[in-house]
């Protein structure tokens, strides 16, 4: 039969001598053999040229769809005597996959980039093949990409930490080893590294790699109020600033708030007259914005407030200090922070106290905001991103691949930025 150009050289040093045809079944079969048959073959284990020939088998290997039918390549594969082993190996053949020997390397090549837009499960029925053998092919890939991958000079990131898993491994195992150490480029938003835990060494590791010549280009340093984050900088990069994330800021202060709230509703024997109106749905009520409160909750606040005044003094403070982060510069800040702290002061608030204490004594590293105006937000962002993969792949028993589907799905570990040797 007259074969089509394409079909021809489909395999290099290769030659199509038939093909056939099940278009009930949607298969085609493409039979070839070599051109050279005197050619030297070499050990598929160690690469050794392979001396005395001792047979041969067929294999019957899947390759690149053609015109939406399944296609499979039926050829010979020989075996020889192995001097290195000493022991009767199959040749190497550069087209077949390494992580399964009953797929092409293209095809396993093309599986790969699949598994970068959606789930090895889905894939898997897509294409029709075994799920395991998918998930391998993904983690060999995306290991073979980590060999490849450069992680690119940045100087300004974002440092943050993302939930994993419930169980421990281990009983010795603290909480902070449930936990991935996530940095982030926030020039390019693109994730950069994933390191395990969120204790120092986790950072640590991550400034090892880059070396001491590019922590010393890196300026700022993005973070939320974690001191093992701000020590491994301040021992690695000397030049670097380390800026608090204004999220986790106003989260630490709408805690000492509510804790505020819960306070006077136990003090004030009045206060169940209106218990409906601060606890259950409307206890959240307090923390919102003014300008963000809907007309229900705005009346239900002021018949709280009418009652007792305690919460009217809240209501101020708090007011006043979401206005902190929106000062033209670190003078006004601190002008406004005083202005709280003696309010707080007034009102004779014991968590407010605590907090606005806490809060001075870090105006050090919490002036550095109005100089670079950065957050730390992208990597909150980020965070939910791989939360929806963990959630759309029902979990991951093995952490390291995990840490790869996020530098592949949120960073630059994918065909698009990482070329791969072979493919």
């Amino acid at each position: 039969m007259r074969l089509p150009r394409f079909i021809k050289k489909i395999i290099p040093g290769y030659k199509v001598i038939d093909m056939k045809e099940w278009f009930a079944k949607g298969l085609i079969e493409i039979y070839i053999e070599k051109e050279d048959k005197e050619a030297s073959m070499t050990c598929c284990r160690c690469g050794e040229a392979l001396e005395v020939k001792r047979g041969k088998h067929r294999l019957n290997i899947k390759h690149m769809p053609i015109l939406n039918f399944e296609c499979r390549i039926v050829f010979w594969r020989h075996k020889g005597h192995c001097p290195k082993c000493n022991k009767a190996r199959s040749e190497d053949l550069e087209f077949l996959s390494r992580e399964s020997p009953h797929l092409s390397q293209e095809y396993s090549w093309w599986l790969g980039r699949l598994t970068e837009v959606s789930t090895v499960s889905r894939i898997a029925k897509l294409t029709g093949n075994d799920q395991n053998t998918l998930w391998r092919i993904d983690y060999d890939r995306l290991l073979k990409m980590l060999q490849n991958y450069n992680i690119p000079e940045v100087e300004r990131i974002s440092v943050d930490e993302v939930y994993t898993r419930r169980k421990k491994y281990h009983r010795s195992e603290s909480r902070n080893e449930q936990y991935f150490t996530i940095i982030t480029d926030l020039k390019t938003r693109r994730v950069i590294w994933t390191s395990n835990s969120r204790d120092k060494k986790a950072l640590d590791e991550f400034f090892t790699i880059i070396g001491k010549e590019r922590c010393k280009k890196i300026k700022v340093v993005a973070m939320d109020l974690h001191d093992p984050y701000k020590a491994s900088v301040n021992e690695h990069c000397k030049n670097a600033t380390v800026v608090w994330d204004k999220f986790h800021v106003i989260r630490i202060f709408e805690n000492a708030l509510n804790n505020e709230r819960l306070d006077i509703y136990q003090d004030d024997k009045t206060a169940k007259s209106f218990k409906g109106k601060i606890n259950g749905r409307f206890k959240y009520l307090f923390l919102k914005s003014a300008s963000k409160r809907k007309e229900p909750e705005k009346k239900k606040l002021k018949e709280v407030m009418e009652e007792n005044k305690q919460f009217y003094k809240l209501e101020l403070i708090k007011e006043k200090f979401f206005k902190f982060f929106y000062q033209k510069n670190a003078e006004d800040a601190q002008d406004l922070i005083v202005e709280v702290r003696e309010w707080i002061m007034e009102g004779k608030f014991v968590f407010l106290q605590a907090w606005v204490d806490n809060f001075i004594s870090t105006w050090e590293t919490m002036k550095n905001y109005f100089e670079y105006r950065v957050t730390s937000a992208l990597s909150e962002g980020t965070n939910n991103v791989i939360k929806s993969l963990k959630r759309r792949c029902f979990g991951f028993r093995n952490m390291t691949y995990f840490k790869l589907k996020i530098m592949q799905v949120c960073g630059y570990l994918n065909s698009d930025y990482v070329e791969i040797d072979g493919y």
